[in-house]
């Protein structure tokens, strides 16, 4: 009868101590915190204010057939805007290879246009000039641009808002463009995307749906889209096909080279990506026990 104060003493002792840890951790934890605080500020200061704002830019890549599979593409136009919807930059840009189509209705550029253009290094090295490791990259499918323009996160960009997954209304219906709907905008007014004309929409759609993160307004905007009529999508326009080149990266049922798509193309490059990442790994453990067995066979001789 006598034991059960006691071990009610003890357990209160013992939470009494748990308490008074987790208080210390606290403490701890705090003082880390205000000290990373403190260094980050610190940091900041030291920063020249140019390097300290953040830029919203919107980027877009027009592309020709060197091929005619849908992976055969090559660069032909870049266009870069603000978010001021100014134009900073707008270049042509010369395949390093034969074009066998200029896929007008997609690129917006013939190839008789591309003769004089500079090459795709020189208008590589003017793009990257407007890049910091503070900017924002919006734009649509704009990972594509990115890739095909070697921008590289930490380096050229911070982060991206990809429209697509911003207005997506998990909706059945293919080909709603966003500009159209909710601009009023047809990018293809002109006989065929103009990178200019779809990077300058891109910052649009940014400014008035998400640059506020306006959640009402943008439940808004992917209400209109879903009640809009279904537009067809120029790749089914031209069942899956111009002028004898594929055109469907991303959708299997229209395409007719056989290829791998885009999709699985990038799940390919990430399962790589994760399988070197394990083989360093291993040969990193591998080199300490080495070398550990080294040190243990030297001591054993001694």
């Amino acid at each position: 009868m006598n034991k059960i104060p006691t071990i009610v003493d003890a357990t209160r002792k013992h939470n009494d101590v748990e308490v008074e840890r987790k208080r210390i951790r606290a403490v701890r934890n705090l003082d880390v915190l205000i000290q990373l605080t403190n260094d980050s500020e610190k940091s900041s200061s030291n920063k020249s204010p140019s390097s300290q704002l953040c830029q919203i830019l919107s980027i877009d890549v027009g592309c020709v057939a060197t091929g005619y599979s849908h992976l055969d593409r090559a660069p032909c136009c870049v266009a870069i805007v603000n978010d001021r919807c100014e134009i900073i930059f707008n270049s042509l840009i010369k395949p390093d290879k034969p074009v066998v189509s200029d896929l007008l209705p997609f690129s917006g550029v013939r190839t008789a246009e591309l003769r004089d253009a500079p090459s795709f290094d020189e208008v590589l090295e003017k793009v990257h000039s407007f890049f910091t490791p503070t900017t924002l990259i919006v734009g649509q499918s704009v990972m594509s641009d990115i890739e095909w323009m070697k921008l590289e996160q930490g380096v050229h960009y911070n982060s991206l808002i990809e429209l697509d997954d911003e207005f997506t209304t998990f909706d059945p219906k293919y080909g709603i463009h966003e500009a159209y709907v909710l601009l009023n905008i047809d990018l293809n007014a002109v006989g065929g995307h103009v990178a200019k004309n779809d990077a300058k929409a891109s910052i649009k759609l940014y400014n008035e749906y998400l640059k506020d993160k306006n959640q009402s307004k943008l439940g808004q905007a992917q209400n209109a889209l879903l009640k809009a009529p279904t537009k067809i999508p120029l790749f089914r326009q031209f069942s899956g096909s111009y002028e004898g080149v594929c055109l469907s990266a991303f959708n299997r049922g229209y395409c007719r080279c056989g290829q791998p798509l885009i999709s699985e193309l990038h799940k390919q490059t990430n399962e790589k990506k994760r399988r070197n990442s394990n083989d360093r790994k291993e040969e990193g453990l591998s080199t300490s026990i080495h070398k550990k067995m080294k040190v243990l066979n030297k001591k054993s001789q001694s």
